[in-house]
């Protein structure tokens, strides 16, 4: 499979993971069970897989402190992604989930000496740049420091670190060659870790009223659990491809922003603003910039 059909398919599958979370408010989907149960949807598919139980198998393996590591800050990121929504509004998160490319991108240069040269700086800039303006204008102001808890104001940050960081991690992983390739038993131990972290977090919310499980809710999480594995599972694929992590991830994110972009004017039937005709267009020419030191 060529590199860049393993690009395609992880833009495919993220950005399936979005139209999937696009109707679980339309149906007013219980978010948190669902990603719970997507949790187990992706270790099921993994088990089946691979033959094997996920967190038997990476005993002793040295990603496992990685696997665990991912699984909880999987659910980690998704509370704070949740916090930020009903804090700062869609726009902001969105914004936010979207430029922590940076932090692989320094990661990637600094850590594993990648190349770095004008092409490159234009080509990541013009990529942040249209994250923003795909995701503008605000559909509400940002929220007033008054009355707000402190913790509120940790928020933003606190979640482009924890996304940064996760994408950074992934590319640890495949760059440093700690294991084999898109590892299936990595991926799937990774959302067993994710599953068991997420369950504990519910029990603890709800106590044992979390298993009461709507049937909309089961059939949102198997919708989003089948493309949330082959996410993962291609995102890996691509960043152990050759490529520069500081290229392959701001290809990915740019991919996916301009895909779901695309997706909301065509199914949802989404307005093309200005800002983000724009975006698009800055896009267009971040990749053509890539596909240049590639």
């Amino acid at each position: 499979m060529t590199v860049v059909l393993i690009l395609l398919a992880s833009i495919f599958f993220n950005t399936t993971i979005l139209v999937v979370f696009k109707y679980f408010a339309q149906f007013k989907v219980d978010t948190y069970k669902a990603i719970i149960f997507n949790y187990l949807v992706c270790v099921v598919m993994g088990t089946v897989f691979t033959s094997s139980v996920p967190l038997v198998t990476a005993v002793g393996e040295p990603y496992l402190p990685y696997m665990v590591f991912l699984g909880v800050f999987f659910v980690f990121g998704f509370y704070v992604a949740a916090q930020t929504v009903q804090y700062f509004g869609l726009t902001v998160t969105s914004i936010l989930q979207r430029t922590s490319m940076v932090l692989t991108v320094i990661y990637a240069i600094i850590v594993f000496n990648e190349s770095f040269g004008l092409t490159k700086f234009l080509a990541i800039v013009l990529a942040v740049t249209a994250v923003v303006l795909i995701n503008l204008p605000f559909k509400r102001p940002i929220p007033k420091l008054d009355g707000r808890p402190t913790w509120v104001f940790l928020l933003p940050i606190g979640l482009f670190l924890v996304n940064g960081i996760i994408e950074t991690t992934l590319f640890h992983i495949e760059a440093a060659r700690i294991t084999t390739s898109a590892n299936l038993d990595l991926i799937t131990g990774i959302f067993a870790g994710a599953l068991i972290t997420g369950l504990l977090f519910g029990i603890f919310r709800d106590g044992l009223s979390f298993f009461v499980f709507k049937k909309k809710t089961l059939i949102a999480g198997l919708g989003l659990g089948l493309p949330n594995f082959f996410s993962i599972y291609f995102l890996l694929k691509l960043l152990g491809s050759g490529w520069d992590g500081s290229v392959a991830v701001p290809l990915n994110n740019v991919g996916v922003l301009c895909l779901a972009a695309l997706l909301g004017l065509v199914i949802f039937r989404e307005q093309l603003t200005r800002y983000k005709a724009a975006g698009l267009v800055l896009a267009i020419i971040s990749v053509i910039l890539f596909s240049r030191v590639t």
